[in-house]
């Protein structure tokens, strides 16, 4: 066969894709369009994870510096229970009487409710009707799990029913869900109670 030959059989030739290279190619591009993206949202799904935590953390940070303060400045605990105290204290330091301030778990919302005082001196009365309530967080879940525990000056726990003249430290542990993140955040602190302290 002449050169001439040659080249005009080529130039007439087919030499574009068969079929079978077709698919072959279209698969190969697939599968490494399928492993990018599966690698694209694992980073994804990591990124959301850690900003939960961090949302989470920064939420029970602030609640627990919250109750903390006032548990340390209250002037009385009106009850003390596993999954709800009530105290009494000065939301502001000029008020002339203490409020009741109660906190609690209602579902997963960790709820603080607070009644004004009614009376012009001592004793002063708290009608429930006067409660307002606040949410301070939501997706805490405790469950059947104490929040509060209770400790006399010895250091000791505590047991039902509590006689709140006893009680010198509160403890208190918080379970939060993180979304997207099977794990729950978990976060414990502790308050110190002022006007019942006498290891000074």
């Amino acid at each position: 066969m002449k050169i001439t030959d040659w080249w005009e059989k080529l130039k007439t030739g087919n030499r574009g894709f068969s079929l079978l290279e077709l698919l072959i190619a279209i698969g190969i591009s697939s599968i490494i369009l399928i492993v990018v993206i599966t690698i694209i949202v694992q980073v994804f799904k990591r990124s959301q994870g850690s900003w939960e935590s961090y949302k989470a953390n920064n939420q029970a940070q602030a609640v627990c510096e919250r109750i903390t303060k006032e548990v340390r400045q209250a002037t009385e605990i009106v009850s003390a229970g596993n999954q709800g105290l009530t105290i009494r204290e000065y939301v502001v330091a000029t008020d002339p009487a203490p409020f009741q301030v109660r906190f609690y778990l209602d579902g997963t919302s960790l709820m603080r409710g607070e009644i004004p005082p009614t009376g012009s001196e001592a004793p002063y009365t708290y009608n429930p009707a006067s409660e307002t309530t606040k949410i301070l967080a939501f997706d805490v879940i405790n469950g059947a799990e104490r929040i509060f525990s209770y400790y006399n000056q010895d250091g000791e726990t505590l047991s039902a029913p509590i006689n709140p003249l006893e009680v010198t430290l509160i403890k208190m542990k918080f379970i939060f869900k993180q979304l997207d993140n099977p794990s729950p955040f978990k976060v414990e602190t502790s308050a110190q109670l002022r006007w019942n302290k006498t290891n000074l």
